[in-house]
């Protein structure tokens, strides 16, 4: 199966996103997702040190290009100092190429920007089936937002293909199949050793 990830201009959440949070403030520069199990994954966003940090805000998740779900939002509730196993550079997880202009495409290597990435905060969203998502980043409350999730790239809200990482239950079908293969090797192994 294909695991790719292809990110879409979203005008729509760049203009929402600008209004809401300046450039200045913003911090997190990476994105990506991992598998969460059968039809679940889990959406990590990648920040810079700057001391203390804690979750913050939520990411809103909705079927797009035929896909149908939500839209889901889910406050982040995990937080970790150590890369999320499943993120994988430039299939899974993206990154600002640090180039100043908030609207460039994201790439898949770390470009190190202040340091590289030393936190991630995840949320995990459930009743996944393969297809398109847009995933949004959505700020925490005025009154208790801080400058370290702000998004540095807008193209962090993009439109996710996600095959093979939603780690769909197999068909009937291909249970058969791989029994069959299992009975042949059996059955080679057996000819080998008469």
């Amino acid at each position: 199966m294909t695991q790719k990830l292809s990110i879409l201009g979203a005008a729509v959440a760049a203009a929402l996103m600008l209004g809401a949070v300046g450039n200045a403030s913003a911090h997190a520069t990476s994105i990506g997702y991992a598998n969460a199990g059968a039809g679940a994954v889990t959406v990590w966003l990648g920040t810079y040190n700057h001391g203390v940090v804690t979750n913050e805000g939520s990411m809103m998740l909705a079927g797009a290009l035929g896909t149908v779900y939500g839209p889901v939002t889910t406050t982040f509730n995990l937080l970790t100092t150590s890369k999320p196993a499943g993120l994988v550079d430039g299939v899974t997880n993206f990154f600002d190429p640090d180039t100043g202009d908030a609207n460039t495409p994201l790439v898949g290597v770390d470009p190190n920007q202040f340091g590289g990435i030393t936190h991630w905060q995840g949320a995990t969203f459930t009743g996944l089936s393969a297809g398109d998502y847009q995933f949004t980043w959505v700020p925490a409350p005025p009154a208790v937002r801080t400058q370290e999730w702000s998004i540095l790239n807008n193209n962090m809200n993009g439109i996710f293909n996600l095959r093979g990482v939603v780690n769909p239950t197999p068909e009937p079908g291909s249970l058969a199949l791989v029994g069959l293969a299992i009975f042949g090797l059996a059955a080679v192994q057996r000819r080998r050793a008469a």
